[in-house]
């Protein structure tokens, strides 16, 4: 057997492990860790997604294609270009981008990478306190504070977003398990950020 056969073979097995880790029960902390490395390699994830570019392609045709366009938010953005999602749909027509930041260091650091994105200084926790009807299409966070909130306010009905992603750096189900109880289910995970869809009637 030469190598590219043997490569093919293992990616072959190792897209089938993928497959089967997915389907995984969710009993404990270590089984959700299989499962997270099933959606790890979802759609060619494992060797598409390598670098930003090919994760978001991936990301583009399978998930943000069948989302309609709109306001999109993230919250605890950072410097807006290390695993931004939001740096990517601002090239992209139909899309509008806002960004909240509490910390003041990576809120300078945006400004400057991303001087045209409307930021917010400060979190966005509560939904309720909203002066206007809020209708984001897409939503990601990097602070727990900020996730319990989003799913918090769908509990509530106050948003219904068709994409949240959810950074998860102790790979615990404890959002797993939120999102689902709301109508979301796991779509794939990129560098511990959990993206979630919400389930079609």
């Amino acid at each position: 057997m030469d190598k590219n056969t043997a490569r093919s073979w293992n990616q072959l097995i190792r897209n089938c492990r993928g497959w089967l880790y997915r389907r995984l029960p969710l009993w404990n902390g270590k089984w959700y860790r299989k499962k997270l490395a099933g959606y790890e390699r979802r759609w060619g994830l494992e060797q598409g997604g390598l670098t930003k570019e090919g994760f978001f392609r991936i990301l583009q045709n399978h998930i943000i294609a069948t989302v309609q366009t709109g306001d999109f938010y993230e919250l605890v953005v950072g410097d807006g270009l290390v695993g931004s999602l939001g740096s990517w749909l601002e090239q992209m027509e139909g899309w509008k981008v806002e960004a909240w930041e509490h910390r003041p260091i990576p809120r300078r650091n945006i400004r400057q990478h991303r001087p045209s994105t409307l930021l917010h200084a400060g979190r966005l926790t509560d939904w309720s306190r909203q002066e206007v009807a809020i209708h984001p299409a897409g939503i990601t966070t990097r602070g727990a504070r900020e996730a319990s909130g989003v799913c918090r306010a769908i509990g509530e009905g106050l948003i219904r977003p068709a994409l949240v992603g959810i950074w998860n750096p102790s790979r615990r189900p404890v959002w797993y398990r939120r999102m689902r109880r709301r109508g979301y289910r796991l779509e794939l995970v990129w560098h511990r950020m959990e993206f979630y869809r919400v389930k079609l009637p």
